[in-house]
């Protein structure tokens, strides 16, 4: 029999809530019974991770986790039938470990709880367990009726509860101070989504709760990420939930069994919990929407795994079921036929075709990558001297396929370095600068790029990718309930992005700008996908739809509009930049705040316009930072390309709005992630007035002996004054100097307007 090596788990002592008197460790026999890991293909190694699993006795009213701690285990709620399942092999064991000891035999595998109790401790135990399975079977045999197996409100278990500021006040500030935000307009009222989506449910914004059910796992998303608990989760009537570390939740997750079971029940829920919630379907009739079932597939993207490239076609629109996704606008890699001239074609063929010519062995290597088609298709080109319809899709499919799904990245050494030296490119080298030191652990993106560019430097009649694109620009980073794509299947056009798989990050108070690649907590996006068929088939049955698609297509054009603007004055040239401008990352500023120090005579009238403009009385804008060249950077949110600041809200409350601004809704729950991660200091934790307290109707169901932990502050940020009518910054229009001011910073600077 192989030898099981052991591994020594972390102590739930040290992850998890405290550890009560009816809480138990189970051991692996116990586990294989519990339907959660019965059914999997592959029989779990719970020898290898002894203690990686607590079992919980809930009571009404205990609190399982708290909303805005840390957490770092995940929860699943037993059926009524895993917990008998559970107890009779629990007795089993007692009235085994009873029989040995009377017959005086040897006990090699002594049960850990057991082994240690008296003769009289273990009757009274198995007497305990007696008792409950004969009041749990009654409740269990009704929960398999047919007719209850999908009656939520009889296996509903426990509460999660969000503690939100939702109506946005906290301190009403002074006189002069309320008088000047109503000389300055009433404040435009945000609509409030109907959902919010937290760790594991979705919690109506009226009650401000989720209820969760025998069978819900939750909690996955602290587990996995490290993330602060999304919400206070309480038990409503008794129940037993089985809290496990991160190796079991892993093990879970990689079992097919278990994820096509998992798959077959979110697939029933996805459609009611997501996708019919979604404004653009909200209007639908049963009948309309259930057209929708059999088009939905679920699919997993691992981390950095690019899901469609800008300029691809709109085959689907994708909700995000877990995980997080960065979109990115001028990231494309692929080659398209828009990008070469006439000469181009029959030059690169030439280049391909002609291996006398090769002399570089970097050349050739590149060559004997490309399939044989696409040399066949470079040979006609040649003898033909033009390149028909036809041979330029297959020639751009074989530079496609080694730019997509190529491995060259990784046959030129074992590090970053020594790709850099084996290819000798100072364009690639410098692209190469901020990818991981191994290459096999580069993302999709980042390889693409590299083979991309090493078409470029191989080949002299291959396109530049830098002649077209502009700048890489983070557009958003959307996670749990958010979608997109949506854009291109409506309106049937390309791609207009890039959209990537992200990983949140670890979290550590020094980790500025995250990146899991490098030995962080590895993740993975899980996706719903809705196929573009599908959808225009609904568009076309349904007025409603087709009247809102239509109205989302108009909105749509006039912001590409705009975009088409902003992307031309954002275009930049790496070599334009200085080495200071990097590395103040003021290239990241959108909405850059600076103070010309020529004309500011330091009146302080932009932070005194700032706090007038708020109505908690706080600045967004301290007038202290870095000076670059004539001009004070203030610490202010910069609106930046990148909002590393987005990353893993645990509740989704700070996005981008309408004009570029970072915003921060109301239902914050104060956990500072987001601050934290600011690379700038622009965000604060602004403490609350009023702490925000549970209802009483959330204090009853939760009982009198919990002790529930308020939201005592929340985080802000500059949101450029866009909640006032003006729809611009008080602070640069107070400024009686014209000393303040918010630029673009690529444009101003790189423009020269700047010097």
């Amino acid at each position: 029999m192989a030898k099981i090596v052991t591994n020594i788990p972390a102590e739930f002592e040290q992850v998890a809530a405290a550890i009560g008197p009816e809480d138990e460790l189970l051991t692996a026999k116990e586990l294989e019974v519990l339907s959660i890991f019965e059914s999997l293909k592959k029989a779990p190694s719970f020898e290898k991770f002894p203690g990686s699993t607590l079992l919980r006795k809930c009571h009404p009213g205990r609190v399982l986790c708290e909303q805005g701690a840390a957490g770092a285990t995940a929860f699943t709620i037993l059926t009524t039938r895993d917990v008998l399942d559970l107890r009779e092999v629990q007795i089993k064991t007692i009235q085994k470990e009873l029989e040995d000891r009377a017959a005086g035999r040897s006990r090699e595998e002594l049960h850990p709880q057991f082994a240690r109790m008296t003769n009289n401790d273990l009757r009274d135990r198995e007497h305990e367990y007696l008792n409950e399975v004969q009041r749990l079977r009654p409740q269990a045999d009704e929960l398999d009726l047919p007719e209850n197996k999908t009656n939520a409100a009889l296996r509903q278990r426990a509460t999660a509860h969000l503690l939100v500021n939702l109506d946005g006040s906290a301190a009403r500030g002074s006189l002069w101070q309320r008088a000047a935000r109503w000389l300055t307009g009433r404040r435009l009222a945000r609509k409030l989504p109907k959902w919010i989506a937290i760790d594991g449910a979705d919690v109506n914004v009226a009650t401000k709760m989720a209820p969760l059910h025998e069978g819900d796992l939750f909690g996955e998303m602290s587990c996995i990420n490290r993330a602060p608990r999304s919400a206070t989760v309480a038990a409503d009537q008794e129940c037993y939930l089985l809290e496990m570390l991160r190796n079991v939740l892993d093990m879970l997750h990689s079992d097919p069994a278990y994820k096509e079971r998992m798959d077959a029940v979110y697939k029933q829920r996805v459609l009611e919990n997501h996708i019919r919630r979604l404004s653009i379907f909200e209007d639908l009739s049963d009948a309309e929407f259930g057209k929708l079932r059999e088009a939905i597939e679920l699919t997993e993207v691992s981390t950095g795994g690019i899901i469609f490239e800008q300029f691809d076609s709109s085959e689907a629109f994708y909700v995000i079921r877990s995980g997080l996704v960065k979109v990115v606008a001028n990231a494309w890699t692929q080659a398209r036929a828009a990008e070469f001239s006439a000469t181009q074609w029959t030059g690169l063929a030439a280049e391909i075709g002609d291996l006398k010519a090769q002399i570089s062995n970097l050349t050739s290597k590149v060559t004997a990558v490309l399939s044989s088609s696409t040399r066949e298709a470079a040979g006609r080109i040649v003898a033909a001297k033009s390149a028909s319809e036809a041979d330029q899709a297959i020639l751009l499919a074989g530079l496609n396929e080694l730019i997509f799904r190529g491995d060259l990245h990784s046959q030129f050494g074992k590090t970053t370095t020594d790709v850099a030296i084996a290819i000798d490119s100072v364009t690639i080298t410098l692209a190469m600068s901020d990818f991981p030191d191994d290459p096999k652990k580069w993302s999709d993106l980042e390889a693409r790029t590299f083979h991309r560019l090493l078409l470029e430097f191989v080949f002299a009649n291959m396109p530049r990718r830098a002649a077209t694109a502009g700048p890489r620009r983070t557009l958003s980073y959307l996670g749990r309930g958010d979608y997109f794509g949506e854009m291109g299947v409506i309106a049937n056009e390309a791609r207009s992005a890039t959209v990537y798989a992200y990983d949140h990050p670890d979290g550590g108070a020094n980790q500025r700008v995250p990146d899991s690649r490098t030995g962080a907590v590895p993740s993975r996006v899980e996706l719903v996908k809705i196929s573009k068929a599908a959808f225009q088939e609904l568009v076309a049955a349904s007025p409603k739809l087709k009247a809102k698609v239509d109205a989302v297509i108009a909105q749509r054009q006039q912001r590409s509009i705009q975009q088409a603007k902003t992307d031309a004055s954002s275009f930049l040239s790496a070599q334009s930049q200085s080495p200071e401008f990097e590395q103040l990352g003021l290239i990241q500023g959108q909405k850059l705040m600076l103070i010309d120090l020529d004309r500011c005579t330091r009146c302080n009238q932009c932070v005194e316009a700032c706090v007038a403009a708020h109505d908690d009385g706080r600045t967004r804008l301290f007038l202290d930072g870095p000076r670059f060249e004539n001009y004070l950077v203030p610490i202010s949110c910069r609106s930046c390309l990148d909002p590393v600041c987005m990353i893993g809200c645990p509740v989704g409350s700070i996005n981008r709005g309408d004009k570029g601004e970072i915003v921060i809704e109301n239902w914050c729950i104060g956990c500072g992630m987001c601050a934290d991660q600011c690379p700038y200091g622009s965000i604060q934790m602004s403490p609350l007035t009023n702490p925000v307290e549970l209802s009483d109707q959330a204090r009853l169901a939760l009982g009198t002996e919990s002790e529930i932990k308020s939201i005592t502050e929340q985080a802000v940020v500059c949101d450029l004054c866009s909640s006032l009518p003006s729809q611009s910054p008080s602070c640069v229009y107070a400024c009686p100097h014209d000393a303040a001011m918010r630029v673009h910073a690529q444009d101003f600077f790189l423009s020269g307007r700047g010097r």
